[in-house]
């Protein structure tokens, strides 16, 4: 099953069926060039409207991820959105951002649901941070162009800026008891007393899933602050 494709009207975010500009950011979709930008396979139909909140990721979900100036040349974006195409594995999501500050879009952000963060997927939108083979770290271009393309997809699909922070502010990296999926349950089996509730805003894969689960804490807080310091705000956990 493929993404639906849309008429191409400008260049930018594919979201809800069209074309919504960010200034400074080189976004390449399926419609622009789909040998660098596959459409997914996964994933389904969905209502725009029901889109509450972006998703964070990394592509390794590992720690320790410093903040390194400039940019880093990279094709891995590429190389993501042609794995997640191609894959047996029930995986996908929507925007891959490399360390260059390239964005690779693969799905509609409003009308396609991708399988990025298990019971959360109805309602967000899949954000993936290169990181690279030998190393964690985080690059000025990449977060630059992720605060770019938050506030084009918060302002097309009525997401608050917003996003969970701790009573002294920082950014919160920890599952969030009520997001988490009614099933989860500790590395031991006991269950943590999830209620699947949704949240509209910007949360990190850490916050909907167990802390056991790949990459705890990830994405880190670097993607976070990045937003703080482009005016989100710091709103305490539900």
């Amino acid at each position: 099953m493929r993404a639906p494709t849309v008429p191409t009207v400008s260049d930018g975010l594919v979201i809800a069926g069209q074309r919504v500009a960010v200034p400074g950011v080189e976004v390449v979709t399926w419609l622009d060039d789909p040998s660098r930008a596959p459409p997914v396979t996964d994933g389904k139909r969905r209502d725009p409207a029901k889109v509450l909140a972006i998703c964070l990721h990394t592509s390794r979900g590992q720690r320790g991820a410093k903040l390194r100036p400039g940019a880093r040349p990279s094709t891995r974006a590429e190389t993501l959105a042609r794995y997640q195409s191609t894959t047996t594995r029930e995986v996908s999501w929507h925007l891959t951002i490399d360390s260059d500050g390239t964005v690779i879009q693969s799905a509609d952000l409003g009308s396609w649901m991708c399988w990025h963060a298990g019971h959360v997927n109805g309602w967000t939108v899949g954000v993936e941070l290169v990181q690279h083979p030998d190393s964690p770290d985080l690059w000025h271009a990449q977060l630059d162009a992720l605060v770019a393309v938050c506030a084009a997809a918060s302002d097309a699909l009525n997401i608050p800026r917003r996003l969970m922070v701790d009573g002294a502010g920082a950014p919160l990296t920890v599952p969030v008891g009520p997001l988490l999926s009614e099933a989860a349950r500790s590395r031991d089996g006991r269950p943590l007393g999830g209620r699947g509730e949704r949240w509209p805003g910007v949360i990190g894969h850490c916050q909907v899933v167990p802390d056991h689960v790949r990459g705890p804490g990830d994405p880190g807080d670097l993607p976070f602050r990045a937003l703080l310091a482009a005016g989100w705000q710091g709103a305490p956990r539900p």
